[in-house]
Protein backbone atom coordinates (compact mmCIF):
# COMPACT_ATOMS: atom_id res chain seq x y z
CA UNK A 1 0.00 0.00 0.00
CA UNK A 2 1.19 2.88 -0.99
CA UNK A 3 0.44 6.46 -3.18
CA UNK A 4 0.45 7.04 -6.73
CA UNK A 5 -0.02 9.65 -8.73
CA UNK A 6 -2.92 9.79 -11.33
CA UNK A 7 -3.74 12.45 -13.17
CA UNK A 8 -1.77 14.85 -10.60
CA UNK A 9 -3.93 13.28 -8.08
CA UNK A 10 -1.89 10.85 -5.05
CA UNK A 11 -4.33 7.97 -4.34
CA UNK A 12 -3.62 5.10 -2.33
CA UNK A 13 -2.39 2.07 -4.56
CA UNK A 14 -3.96 -0.92 -3.17
CA UNK A 15 -2.68 -3.11 -6.36
CA UNK A 16 0.91 -4.45 -5.04
CA UNK A 17 3.45 -2.37 -6.02
CA UNK A 18 1.20 -0.08 -8.17
CA UNK A 19 3.61 2.38 -7.96
CA UNK A 20 6.56 0.64 -8.96
CA UNK A 21 4.92 -1.10 -12.04
CA UNK A 22 4.18 1.90 -14.31
CA UNK A 23 8.08 2.33 -15.35
CA UNK A 24 9.45 2.32 -18.30
CA UNK A 25 10.76 -1.34 -17.37
CA UNK A 26 6.93 -2.50 -16.52
CA UNK A 27 5.58 -5.54 -18.93
CA UNK A 28 2.38 -4.10 -18.55
CA UNK A 29 3.13 -0.58 -19.54
CA UNK A 30 2.32 2.12 -17.95
CA UNK A 31 -0.77 3.28 -19.95
CA UNK A 32 -2.37 0.55 -19.33
CA UNK A 33 -1.96 0.30 -15.45
CA UNK A 34 -3.12 3.81 -15.89
CA UNK A 35 -6.07 2.82 -17.27
CA UNK A 36 -6.65 -0.02 -15.34
CA UNK A 37 -6.23 1.69 -12.11
CA UNK A 38 -8.74 4.33 -13.50
CA UNK A 39 -11.54 2.34 -14.33
CA UNK A 40 -10.95 0.81 -10.61
CA UNK A 41 -11.32 4.38 -9.10
CA UNK A 42 -14.26 4.98 -11.13
CA UNK A 43 -16.17 1.67 -10.26
CA UNK A 44 -15.54 2.62 -6.58
CA UNK A 45 -17.04 5.87 -6.90
CA UNK A 46 -19.63 4.50 -8.10
CA UNK A 47 -20.19 2.25 -6.12
CA UNK A 48 -20.32 4.59 -2.89
CA UNK A 49 -22.92 6.81 -5.04
CA UNK A 50 -25.39 3.69 -5.26
CA UNK A 51 -24.53 2.24 -1.53
CA UNK A 52 -23.77 5.19 0.74
CA UNK A 53 -21.21 4.31 3.39
CA UNK A 54 -23.89 3.29 6.73
CA UNK A 55 -27.14 2.92 5.29
CA UNK A 56 -29.61 0.72 6.35
CA UNK A 57 -32.83 -0.89 5.95
CA UNK A 58 -35.28 -1.16 9.34
CA UNK A 59 -38.09 -3.36 9.19
CA UNK A 60 -40.81 -2.11 11.57
CA UNK A 61 -44.45 -4.08 12.30
CA UNK A 62 -47.45 -2.49 13.13
CA UNK A 63 -50.61 -2.40 14.11
CA UNK A 64 -52.87 -1.50 11.70
CA UNK A 65 -54.53 1.00 13.46
CA UNK A 66 -51.17 3.12 13.78
CA UNK A 67 -51.25 3.37 9.75
CA UNK A 68 -51.37 7.06 9.70
CA UNK A 69 -49.25 7.98 12.43
CA UNK A 70 -46.37 5.35 11.63
CA UNK A 71 -46.09 6.28 7.69
CA UNK A 72 -45.72 9.94 9.39
CA UNK A 73 -43.23 9.19 11.68
CA UNK A 74 -41.56 7.00 9.59
CA UNK A 75 -40.95 9.43 6.90
CA UNK A 76 -39.79 12.29 9.85
CA UNK A 77 -37.59 9.67 10.78
CA UNK A 78 -36.18 9.38 7.50
CA UNK A 79 -35.64 13.19 6.91
CA UNK A 80 -33.49 13.17 9.62
CA UNK A 81 -31.63 9.62 8.51
CA UNK A 82 -31.02 10.18 4.80
CA UNK A 83 -29.01 7.32 4.26
CA UNK A 84 -31.65 4.55 5.86
CA UNK A 85 -34.77 3.43 5.01
CA UNK A 86 -37.72 2.07 7.14
CA UNK A 87 -39.97 -0.61 5.44
CA UNK A 88 -43.81 -0.65 7.22
CA UNK A 89 -46.08 -3.98 7.59
CA UNK A 90 -49.15 -3.05 9.01
CA UNK A 91 -51.66 -5.98 9.89
CA UNK A 92 -53.48 -6.97 13.02
CA UNK A 93 -51.25 -7.40 16.11
CA UNK A 94 -51.81 -11.21 16.52
CA UNK A 95 -51.21 -11.90 12.70
CA UNK A 96 -47.67 -9.71 12.99
CA UNK A 97 -46.87 -11.50 16.60
CA UNK A 98 -47.36 -14.89 14.55
CA UNK A 99 -44.85 -13.68 11.73
CA UNK A 100 -42.33 -13.16 13.96
CA UNK A 101 -42.82 -16.18 16.10
CA UNK A 102 -42.08 -18.09 12.49
CA UNK A 103 -39.00 -16.14 11.80
CA UNK A 104 -40.27 -13.23 9.33
CA UNK A 105 -37.35 -10.53 9.62
CA UNK A 106 -38.79 -7.96 11.52
CA UNK A 107 -36.49 -5.42 13.50
CA UNK A 108 -39.23 -3.15 15.40
CA UNK A 109 -43.12 -4.56 16.67
CA UNK A 110 -45.54 -2.42 17.65
CA UNK A 111 -48.48 -3.90 18.69
CA UNK A 112 -51.97 -2.63 20.00
CA UNK A 113 -51.95 -4.65 23.59
CA UNK A 114 -49.69 -5.52 25.90
CA UNK A 115 -50.84 -9.15 25.10
CA UNK A 116 -48.83 -9.47 22.02
CA UNK A 117 -46.22 -8.28 23.21
CA UNK A 118 -46.20 -10.65 26.22
CA UNK A 119 -46.81 -13.99 24.74
CA UNK A 120 -43.60 -13.09 22.27
CA UNK A 121 -41.58 -11.76 25.13
CA UNK A 122 -42.44 -15.31 27.09
CA UNK A 123 -40.79 -17.12 23.99
CA UNK A 124 -37.47 -14.87 24.41
CA UNK A 125 -38.23 -13.50 20.64
CA UNK A 126 -38.32 -9.87 22.14
CA UNK A 127 -35.36 -7.79 23.41
CA UNK A 128 -37.26 -7.38 26.60
CA UNK A 129 -35.22 -3.81 28.27
CA UNK A 130 -36.60 -2.04 24.61
CA UNK A 131 -40.24 -2.99 25.97
CA UNK A 132 -42.44 0.33 26.43
CA UNK A 133 -45.63 1.73 26.17
CA UNK A 134 -45.80 4.86 23.91
CA UNK A 135 -49.72 5.42 23.33
CA UNK A 136 -52.95 5.05 24.20
CA UNK A 137 -56.48 4.67 22.66
CA UNK A 138 -60.45 4.69 23.65
CA UNK A 139 -63.12 2.75 22.03
CA UNK A 140 -66.21 4.32 20.40
CA UNK A 141 -69.06 2.98 19.13
CA UNK A 142 -70.07 4.10 15.68
CA UNK A 143 -72.59 3.79 12.57
CA UNK A 144 -73.25 4.38 8.91
CA UNK A 145 -72.82 8.48 7.64
CA UNK A 146 -76.04 9.62 8.55
CA UNK A 147 -77.52 6.48 10.20
CA UNK A 148 -79.29 7.01 13.47
CA UNK A 149 -76.74 7.16 16.18
CA UNK A 150 -76.84 4.86 18.53
CA UNK A 151 -76.15 6.39 22.22
CA UNK A 152 -76.27 4.01 24.90
CA UNK A 153 -75.29 -0.19 25.10
CA UNK A 154 -79.07 -0.92 25.83
CA UNK A 155 -79.48 0.48 22.03
CA UNK A 156 -76.56 -1.54 20.80
CA UNK A 157 -78.62 -4.70 21.65
CA UNK A 158 -81.72 -3.97 19.15
CA UNK A 159 -79.26 -3.99 16.05
CA UNK A 160 -78.99 -6.55 13.41
CA UNK A 161 -75.60 -6.74 12.98
CA UNK A 162 -72.18 -5.64 15.02
CA UNK A 163 -69.07 -5.46 14.10
CA UNK A 164 -65.88 -5.31 15.75
CA UNK A 165 -62.52 -7.21 15.91
CA UNK A 166 -61.51 -11.01 15.63
CA UNK A 167 -60.80 -11.06 19.61
CA UNK A 168 -58.17 -13.87 19.88
CA UNK A 169 -56.07 -11.81 16.94
CA UNK A 170 -57.23 -8.16 17.12
CA UNK A 171 -57.02 -6.55 19.84
CA UNK A 172 -59.75 -3.31 19.20
CA UNK A 173 -61.96 -6.75 19.08
CA UNK A 174 -59.79 -7.91 22.10
CA UNK A 175 -60.74 -4.40 24.40
CA UNK A 176 -65.11 -4.67 22.12
CA UNK A 177 -65.64 -8.58 23.69
CA UNK A 178 -64.42 -7.16 27.49
CA UNK A 179 -67.06 -4.08 26.93
CA UNK A 180 -69.65 -6.01 25.63
CA UNK A 181 -69.34 -8.82 28.44
CA UNK A 182 -69.52 -5.86 30.74
CA UNK A 183 -72.27 -4.46 29.65
CA UNK A 184 -74.11 -8.13 29.49
CA UNK A 185 -74.50 -7.99 25.64
CA UNK A 186 -71.68 -10.08 24.45
CA UNK A 187 -72.75 -13.89 24.68
CA UNK A 188 -76.63 -12.96 24.07
CA UNK A 189 -75.09 -10.83 20.79
CA UNK A 190 -73.19 -14.05 20.10
CA UNK A 191 -75.99 -16.46 20.22
CA UNK A 192 -77.90 -14.36 18.25
CA UNK A 193 -75.60 -14.30 15.75
CA UNK A 194 -75.92 -10.82 15.39
CA UNK A 195 -71.81 -10.44 15.92
CA UNK A 196 -69.37 -10.04 12.54
CA UNK A 197 -65.64 -10.91 13.30
CA UNK A 198 -63.10 -8.64 11.40
CA UNK A 199 -59.68 -9.69 10.36
CA UNK A 200 -58.37 -6.62 11.57
CA UNK A 201 -60.00 -2.96 13.08
CA UNK A 202 -59.57 -1.30 9.89
CA UNK A 203 -61.52 -4.17 8.33
CA UNK A 204 -64.33 -3.63 11.17
CA UNK A 205 -64.30 -0.33 9.68
CA UNK A 206 -64.91 -0.58 6.17
CA UNK A 207 -67.92 -2.62 7.25
CA UNK A 208 -69.90 0.09 8.84
CA UNK A 209 -68.29 2.52 6.13
CA UNK A 210 -69.93 0.44 3.63
CA UNK A 211 -73.32 -0.01 5.40
CA UNK A 212 -72.53 -3.68 5.52
CA UNK A 213 -73.30 -3.89 9.34
CA UNK A 214 -75.58 -1.57 11.37
CA UNK A 215 -73.13 -0.41 13.72
CA UNK A 216 -69.17 -1.39 14.90
CA UNK A 217 -66.63 -1.11 17.67
CA UNK A 218 -63.74 0.65 16.65
CA UNK A 219 -60.52 3.09 17.83
CA UNK A 220 -61.95 6.19 18.30
CA UNK A 221 -58.39 7.15 16.24
CA UNK A 222 -60.23 4.82 13.12
CA UNK A 223 -63.20 6.86 13.33
CA UNK A 224 -61.29 9.84 12.76
CA UNK A 225 -60.04 8.38 9.92
CA UNK A 226 -63.00 7.92 7.78
CA UNK A 227 -65.18 10.20 6.49
CA UNK A 228 -68.01 7.89 6.15
CA UNK A 229 -68.96 7.25 9.63
CA UNK A 230 -70.38 8.38 12.82
CA UNK A 231 -69.81 8.47 16.19
CA UNK A 232 -71.85 7.11 18.49
CA UNK A 233 -70.91 7.03 22.12
CA UNK A 234 -67.67 6.71 23.58
CA UNK A 235 -67.30 3.79 25.50
CA UNK A 236 -66.36 4.10 29.63
CA UNK A 237 -63.24 3.30 29.86
CA UNK A 238 -63.38 1.09 32.72
CA UNK A 239 -64.98 -1.20 30.11
CA UNK A 240 -62.35 -2.45 29.27
CA UNK A 241 -58.26 -3.00 30.69
CA UNK A 242 -56.44 -0.11 29.26
CA UNK A 243 -55.56 0.70 25.87
CA UNK A 244 -51.64 0.57 25.71
CA UNK A 245 -49.59 0.50 22.74
CA UNK A 246 -46.36 -0.91 23.10
CA UNK A 247 -43.25 -1.34 21.02
CA UNK A 248 -40.04 -3.34 21.31
CA UNK A 249 -37.14 -4.83 19.53
CA UNK A 250 -36.89 -7.95 18.12
CA UNK A 251 -34.42 -10.25 18.89
CA UNK A 252 -31.98 -11.26 16.34
CA UNK A 253 -32.57 -7.73 14.51
CA UNK A 254 -30.00 -7.06 11.77
CA UNK A 255 -30.57 -3.65 12.98
CA UNK A 256 -30.59 -3.16 16.66
CA UNK A 257 -28.88 0.14 16.72
CA UNK A 258 -30.77 1.41 14.62
CA UNK A 259 -33.86 0.28 15.84
CA UNK A 260 -33.47 1.07 19.15
CA UNK A 261 -33.07 4.91 17.48
CA UNK A 262 -36.65 4.51 15.96
CA UNK A 263 -37.72 3.20 18.99
CA UNK A 264 -36.45 6.29 21.37
CA UNK A 265 -37.46 8.96 18.33
CA UNK A 266 -41.43 7.03 18.79
CA UNK A 267 -41.05 7.92 22.67
CA UNK A 268 -39.69 11.70 21.40
CA UNK A 269 -41.37 14.62 20.89
CA UNK A 270 -41.61 14.52 17.43
CA UNK A 271 -42.52 10.78 17.41
CA UNK A 272 -45.17 12.23 20.38
CA UNK A 273 -46.31 14.95 18.43
CA UNK A 274 -47.71 13.03 15.12
CA UNK A 275 -49.59 10.73 17.30
CA UNK A 276 -51.61 13.20 19.48
CA UNK A 277 -52.10 14.49 16.06
CA UNK A 278 -53.92 11.37 15.57
CA UNK A 279 -55.76 11.22 18.20
CA UNK A 280 -53.83 9.11 20.49
CA UNK A 281 -53.25 9.78 23.87
CA UNK A 282 -49.87 9.99 25.31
Amino acid sequence: MGLCTLNGVNVLCWIGGLQNLTGPSNLWGGDVLMKFARFWLLLLGFAVLVRPVGAAELTVAAAISLKEAFTEIAAAFEKEHPTDKIVLNFASSGQLAQQIIQGAPVDVFASAARKQIDDLDQKNVLVRDTIQPFARNRLVVIVPKGSTRLTTFEQLASVEKLTLGNPPSVPAGQYAAQALTKAKLYDALLSAQKLVFAENVRQALTYVAGGDVDAGIVYSTDARSSANVDVGFLVPVDYSEPIIYPLALVQGSKQPVLGREFIRYVKGRVGQDILRNKGFLP
